[in-house]
């Protein structure tokens, strides 16, 4: 019965987040019009997976052991359980700061989503000052007070930059960045890439925490019938871990003269000589941009979503070459 009511408890509780997590009933309730800068759903779902995963486990498997009477061996085995329930509760508390930092805009003015607080709306008139780089960007309102703070990392980033650029063009101050380092670029989603290392190592450690517990010992969780909870974190770490170097490995490196694209199984390098047209295309049901390049009579893509960061710096540089060396393009 208490395995049972673990499985209900980790069904209910991710139907609630999931329900929760979602913005399309704030999105109604505020204006369907607007359009919304927002983390992607990738980081505010892996917290509350996180923790959903801790509570869970810490919970219910903490408190078998308890019942166990592992504890009179063990004194540290109840400080480590509320230590795990409490990391859990953080988590979700962190996919909803994620979630609640969000942004409303169109072309009178925009809704700034504040945790624990109410939205705050502004004009574009009130904007008194926008700072811009590669990597963020920031407006100010009355009294130097920084509003928002805007990286590529968000979705639907460049539409909000390109609106704020139109609205705040006379009180834009550029910051330097882009710059080549080692006379390259190169673009990897490493932020991806680490949170689904760290995602993986942490639940690493919760089974060999939770697996010193009483007499779930290390050696006998994976054999024992009834501790198949364990069997499946770790073939979920496994995959989890796997999946992160694959998107680590998955990179674009260029400079001036070539272009390479890696993965994990294939490695391509190409002269910018070779290059034969250059396309710029919305793509999908969320018209994500993307950058077609063509070598060897075959299309390469560049996903704007995956690497938000570098992807304005790689479409200047194209942009650069079609007109240097009068390359065809469609849509640039």
């Amino acid at each position: 019965m208490r395995y049972l009511t673990g499985w209900i408890y980790w069904v209910v509780l991710a139907v609630v987040i999931g329900f929760l997590g979602s913005s399309k009933r704030e999105e109604k309730r505020i204006d369907p019009n607007k359009t919304v800068m927002r983390q992607m759903p990738t980081y505010r779902f892996g917290m509350y997976f996180i923790g959903i995963i801790l509570t869970g486990l810490f919970g219910f498997l903490g408190a078998g052991a308890i019942h166990d009477g592992a504890q009179k061996e063990n004194p540290w085995l109840i400080p480590v359980i509320f230590l795990g329930i409490f990391s859990g509760i953080l988590c979700c508390l962190a996919g909803y700061i994620l979630y609640a930092k969000h942004i409303f805009f169109d072309e009178k003015g925009l809704i700034v989503g504040r945790p624990f607080r109410s939205n705050l709306s502004l004009l574009w008139q009130e904007i008194e000052k926008m700072e811009i780089s590669v990597n963020y960007l920031c407006l100010y309102g009355s009294g130097g007070k920084r509003i928002v703070k805007a990286t590529p990392a968000l979705e639907n980033y460049d539409l909000f930059a390109d609106m704020a650029k139109r609205m705040c063009s006379a009180k834009q101050i550029k910051q330097n960045g882009g710059e080549w380092k080692n006379g390259e670029c190169v673009m990897v989603r490493r932020v991806a890439a680490y949170t689904i290392f760290g995602t993986a190592i942490f639940m690493l450690i919760c089974i060999f925490v939770l697996g010193q517990m009483g007499d779930y010992e290390l050696a006998k969780m994976f054999t024992r019938p009834d501790m198949l909870v364990f069997r499946i974190t770790l073939i979920l770490a496994i995959a989890i871990f796997l999946y992160g170097i694959w998107l680590y490995l998955d990179r674009i490196r260029y400079t001036k003269n070539e272009i390479i694209f890696s993965t994990l199984f294939s490695k391509r390098t190409f002269s910018w000589r070779e290059l034969k047209k250059i396309r710029r295309a919305k793509v999908g049901a969320m018209e994500v941009e993307m950058i077609f390049l063509t070598f060897q009579g075959r299309e390469y893509r560049v996903n704007s979503l995956k690497y938000r960061k570098e992807y304005q710096n790689l479409l200047d540089f194209v942009i650069d070459l079609a007109l240097t060396q009068g390359i065809p393009t469609e849509n640039l």
